[in-house]
């Protein structure tokens, strides 16, 4: 049987082709989304490096494409600066994945992870403005004038959720074994299974229909 990308035919979500496609619900999810299969045995990595992280940025419309151009014209420039950020923003989304797959097995998340994810959002809170407007004041966080303000808004994100109710409402797509894309339960009865049903849920069900066809049980 020939092996499908997982929601190969939905991935054209979000500005640019190529990568996965938008269905965690929330940013930090999307985030860690960005692993694709993360639980089979082939796992495709979009993040391989800095440039990577700005299509990302740009894909998800954290950036304009003038600020795409810009954030590319600085890793170009400082190639050391821009592969360290790199590397921080593959580990916090490692530790954010880490931190909602506990939540939403009932387990309190490790110290360590919490601290990766505090230490980003703290830096980012640092460079962040007060700003008036009509609506009132709110914090403005910067996401276009360095690469690691990528890193800011996702941290911010996956702290908004984390510490409001809408934690609880996190998940993990089983997929057929194969995928773990986490997503944001968003439907009333709470009963979302899987991060899309055209791609894992249609999958889940041909598999189903196929093991009643051939007597396979849950084999």
């Amino acid at each position: 049987m020939t092996k499908l990308k997982l929601n190969q035919q939905t991935r054209a979500h979000g500005r640019l082709t190529g990568l996965p496609r938008l269905l965690g619900g929330r940013l930090c999810l999307d985030f860690v989304n960005t692993i694709e299969g993360r639980i089979s045995s082939q796992p495709e990595e979009f993040l391989t490096d800095s440039s990577g992280l700005i299509r990302w940025a740009y894909h998800v419309g954290l950036v304009s494409e003038e600020a795409r151009e810009d954030l590319l014209e600085q890793a170009r420039q400082q190639p050391d600066r821009a592969a360290a950020r790199h590397r921080e923003a593959v580990a916090l989304r490692e530790a954010i994945y880490r931190v909602f797959l506990a939540s939403a097995q009932g387990q309190r998340p490790l110290p360590e992870d919490l601290n990766v994810l505090q230490e980003v959002y703290v830096e980012g809170l640092s460079r962040a403005e007060l700003s008036a407007s009509e609506a009132g004041v709110e914090w403005i966080w910067a996401t276009t004038r360095e690469l690691a303000g990528v890193n800011w808004t996702v941290a911010r994100s996956a702290v908004e959720v984390l510490t409001s109710l809408d934690a609880r409402r996190v998940k993990r797509c089983p997929g057929c074994g194969d995928c773990g894309w986490l997503f944001f339960d968003a439907t009333k009865s709470g009963t979302r299974q899987w991060c899309s049903m055209e791609g894992c849920g249609s999958r889940a069900k041909m598999r189903r229909q196929y093991q009643r066809h051939h007597g396979l049980g849950g084999a």
